[in-house]
């Protein structure tokens, strides 16, 4: 059992050579994705956009669509593991 104590995060001085060396590593994949000044941006506190991959909204029709299909959906698994259960009730005694 791990005490609260051990818990805490490590400050910089407590982390190992290796540990230091991922993390730098990580940093560096960072700004080659995001690009060196997204990355001075966000050591600076500013705000920086960063792009959605996907999005899409639906109106109000659309999103009742899903989800009356969604819950048919359910219906149905809930109506075939009920038979399920009955069929073994009957098959198991």
């Amino acid at each position: 059992m791990t005490s609260k104590s051990s818990r805490r995060p490590k400050t910089r001085k407590e982390l190992s050579r290796a540990e230091l060396k991922a993390y730098e590593a990580r940093r560096a994949d960072e700004r080659k994705r995001i690009g060196t000044g997204s990355i001075s941006n966000l050591e600076a506190g500013k705000p920086v956009s960063i792009p959605v991959e996907h999005s899409f909204a639906m109106n109000r029709d659309e999103e009742f669509t899903v989800i009356k299909a969604d819950l048919y959906r359910l219906l149905i698994i809930l109506a075939a593991i009920s038979v399920i259960m009955i069929v073994l009730t009957f098959l198991l005694r």
